[in-house]
């Protein structure tokens, strides 16, 4: 539901629409009137001084908060894609790992595919993976055998 308003200075948006932190123009005049009233107007300057000069070390404090969060943010993305970079090589790695061994004929057994659990089965039974000179050995003597 809109409700049409007196335009405001000159634009299209209405009278009644809020300038800041809620506060319409007939708000704010009422709380300029209600100061002048309390405070007086011989103080009121000073008072008004004083405002301006709080609410520019609290946007000061806000912008230097921001600043520092900001930088903190930007080290921890850093750090991030220095980790993610590091994952992907050594998911490089592992893949051309797999790859030169199977293309030399080693077989590749997951862990816990030879039936037993993940875990169970003892450390002697199991070839370890990426050993690369048990592979190289593994090619030369096929190399070396005579081929009938």
């Amino acid at each position: 539901m809109q409700v049409s308003g007196l335009a405001f200075w000159g634009t299209d948006k209405p009278a009644f629409e809020k300038i800041m932190f809620g506060i319409g123009l007939p708000e704010l005049i009422l709380i300029m009137a209600l100061a002048l009233i309390v405070v007086g107007p011989d103080k009121l300057p000073g008072l008004a001084k004083t405002v301006a000069k709080q609410v520019l070390e609290l946007k000061k404090a806000a912008n230097s908060l921001k600043d520092s969060l900001q930088d903190e943010l930007a080290e921890e993305k850093e750090s991030l894609k220095e980790l993610t970079h590091g994952l992907e090589d050594v998911d490089a790695s592992l893949t051309n790992l797999v790859s030169a061994n199977r293309d030399n004929g080693a077989e590749i057994i997951p862990p816990g595919a030879d039936g037993e659990a993940e875990g169970g089965g003892k450390a002697e039974d199991s070839a370890p993976v990426g050993n690369d000179q048990s592979v190289v050995e593994q090619s030369d003597a096929d190399e070396a055998a005579p081929k009938t």
